[in-house]
């Protein structure tokens, strides 16, 4: 419903907003792990739909996805939009505690309609049609399938390549490519589950560490199984960094062991 924003939204909306813009301007430019501030603009949308509504935060994307437009171009616009979508939709389903499976579904469904839209969009601007990209895919299959009618024989495996493995591939391969325009979908359906899963579960962490009262995911013993697995990994690295760190006495100047020396004498 449309309303008039006050001013404190309106600053914190661009306030974060302007934040998951730098964080989208670093994963862009950035060469290695760009991808780990990429996954946190997600929850930059999904703190500000938690402290401020939807609208607010559908006024945050709206400023965010043309700055990025302006400043990278369409394609990262359109990545920004994915992302920001991603966010709005955890902060509303977040915010009324939704269970975690119907949750991830339709987090699944809705971004492969949007990847799906997406890609006839693209197609239609760049002047040809989906099932070009399916054409090069078909291309990709034929030089595997020659790859392995030409390894199966080197290490023994011709027979149950050719005569079992074979004609199942071949069936099902001929069925994707005839069904190209719904088995898209399907791929994108099929593909996005461990995705979401994992954006939803960054969030989740992100946004209890900020102190917000959500439903905790996964939850449960895999939830302590994971923290006990991070803390595994995390704990020796600072306990190693504070060991190389630590002051010791024979790396202190020796005006200062002078300095040392003098002080316990005086106090004994």
């Amino acid at each position: 419903m449309l309303r008039k924003l006050s001013a404190v939204e309106i600053a914190e909306g661009a306030l974060l907003a302007d934040i998951a813009i730098v964080f989208q301007l670093i994963a862009t430019y950035l060469p290695v792990g760009g991808g780990i501030f990429q996954m946190l603009v997600p929850t930059v949308f999904t703190v500000l739909v938690l402290r401020r509504g939807f609208y607010a935060g559908m006024m945050g994307v709206c400023v965010a996805i043309f700055v990025t437009c302006m400043l990278t171009g369409l394609g990262a616009g359109t990545v920004m939009l994915l992302e920001c979508g991603a966010g709005v939709f955890l902060g509303i389903t977040m915010k009324y505690h939704m269970r975690h499976l119907l949750l991830i579904l339709l987090g699944v469904t809705s971004s492969a309609i949007l990847v799906y839209a997406g890609t006839w969009f693209f197609a239609f601007l760049l002047g040809t049609s989906p099932q070009h990209f399916v054409t090069q895919f078909q291309k990709i299959y034929d030089t595997a399938i020659h790859f392995v009618n030409f390894a199966a024989p080197q290490i023994g495996l011709n027979g149950l390549w050719r005569y079992t493995l074979y004609p199942i591939v071949a069936q099902g391969a001929s069925f994707v490519f005839s069904h190209w325009w719904w088995m898209l979908y399907v791929l994108y359906w099929v593909v996005l589950w461990p995705i979401v899963i994992f954006v939803y579960y960054i969030t989740n962490v992100l946004v209890r560490l900020l102190g917000y009262k959500v439903r905790p995911f996964p939850g449960g013993r895999v939830e302590r199984f994971l923290h006990s697995l991070v803390r595994f990994i995390i704990e020796p690295i600072v306990r190693r960094r504070k060991s190389k760190h630590k002051p010791t006495y024979s790396n202190i100047p020796e005006n200062s062991k002078r300095g040392l020396n003098e002080r316990s004498k005086v106090e004994v």
